[in-house]
C-alpha cells in the first residue's frame, strides 16, 4: 500500500489501512472495556447486594445499629476467589430481602476502612448484629445456607406468644397499637413474624402475637379462624375493628399490609374520660368482655364512654 497520500486519512500506513473514525472507534473501545483483572462486578439489576463504599457505611448501617441486623462482605475486585463467592453470597440477599441488609465493600477501593474493620484477606463476611452485641467476622466456611442461618438467629423477636393467661393483656394494652396475631398449626412462631416484629417502625407501633390451633382454641373461635396459618388484626380503642389478611404469605406482603395501619400506634399516651392521660401499655381486660367488670380502673371506660 504506497504512503503519502498528504491530505487523505491514510499517512504513514503499512499493511492494511484504518479510517480514522475506525481508530477512535477502536481506541474508545479499549478504554471502555473492563480491565483484564476484574473480577467481581455487582450488577445492581441483577444482584440484590447492596453495595456501599467507606463514606456511606455510618448512613446505610452504623446509624442503625439500635435496631437492624446486617452483613458486609469485604471483597477484593480482582480476587478469583471473591469472583466465586459472588453467586453464593446473592443467594443470602435474595432469601433475606427487605429483612436483612446484605451489603458489599470492595477493599481494592477502601483499604483503609477494610484494615480498621480488622479485614486481611477476602472473602471476609462481618456479621453486624443489634446493639449491645459487637460486630464479628464469620469463621470457617461461607456457604449460603450458614450465612443465611446466622443472620435470622441475629433477628431479634418482639412477638408475643399468646396463652390463656395473657390473652386479654394482649389484647387490651395499649390501645393506640393494632394487634396482628398469626394462628398457626405449628408450635413456634415462624422467621418472618419475627422479622415484621423487629422492623424499626413496627416494634414501636405494631403489637404481634403468636397463637396456636391447640393452646388458643378460644381465641380462635372469637376471631372466626377456621384454618391454618391465619393472620389476623385487631384496631381500635376498644377492639372493635377486626380485619382478616387475604394476601400472600411471605415478609413483603404482610409488611404493606400492616404498614397501612403502623402510624395509627405512634401515640405512647390514651385520653380517658374527663381528657385525664393514661400509659398505653395498662391493659384493660373490660374492653373484650361481654359483661364489662365496673372496677375502680374500669369504671370511667364502662360508665362514661359510649
Amino acid at each position: 500500500v504506497p504512503e503519502g497520500r498528504k491530505g487523505g486519512a491514510q499517512v504513514g500506513c503499512r499493511g492494511a489501512c484504518l479510517p480514522p473514525s475506525a481508530v477512535m472507534m477502536f481506541r474508545c473501545s479499549l478504554l471502555a472495556a473492563p480491565l483484564a483483572g476484574a473480577a467481581v462486578v455487582i450488577d445492581a439489576m441483577k444482584h440484590d447486594i447492596q453495595q456501599i463504599q467507606a463514606g456511606s457505611f455510618d448512613t446505610i448501617i452504623g446509624k442503625f445499629r439500635d435496631d437492624a441486623v446486617s452483613a458486609v462482605w469485604y471483597y477484593k475486585e480482582s480476587n478469583g476467589a471473591d469472583e466465586t463467592f459472588l453467586d453464593e453470597y446473592q443467594k443470602v440477599a435474595k432469601e433475606l430481602k427487605g429483612i436483612v441488609k446484605v451489603c458489599a465493600m470492595d477493599c481494592e477501593r477502601f483499604g483503609k476502612f477494610c484494615k480498621d474493620a480488622g479485614v486481611a484477606d477476602t472473602p471476609t463476611v462481618m456479621i453486624y448484629p443489634p446493639n449491645p452485641q459487637p460486630s464479628y467476622a464469620l469463621q470457617g466456611e461461607l456457604t449460603s445456607k450458614r450465612i443465611t442461618n446466622v443472620l435470622t438467629k441475629s433477628v431479634p423477636s418482639f412477638v408475643t406468644t399468646l396463652t390463656a393467661d395473657n390473652e386479654a393483656t394482649f389484647l387490651t394494652s395499649d390501645p393506640s397499637k393494632p394487634k396482628v396475631i398469626l394462628f398457626s398449626n405449628k408450635p413456634k412462631a415462624p422467621f418472618i413474624w419475627r422479622a415484621l416484629s423487629a422492623e424499626m417502625v413496627f416494634k414501636r407501633t405494631i403489637k404481634f402475637g403468636f397463637a396456636t390451633e391447640e393452646a388458643n382454641a378460644e381465641l380462635a373461635k372469637k376471631f372466626k379462624v377456621k384454618k391454618f396459618p391465619t393472620i389476623v388484626m385487631q384496631r381500635g380503642g376498644k377492639g372493635e375493628q377486626k380485619e382478616t389478611y387475604s394476601g400472600e404469605i411471605n415478609f413483603q406482603a404482610i409488611h404493606n399490609w400492616v404498614n397501612l395501619y403502623s402510624e395509627s400506634g405512634m401515640g405512647d399516651k390514651v385520653k380517658g374520660a374527663g381528657g385525664s392521660e393514661s400509659s398505653s401499655d395498662e391493659a384493660k381486660p373490660w374492653l373484650i368482655q361481654d359483661i364489662p367488670e365496673l372496677t375502680g380502673p374500669s369504671h370511667n371506660d364502662v360508665c362514661f364512654k359510649s
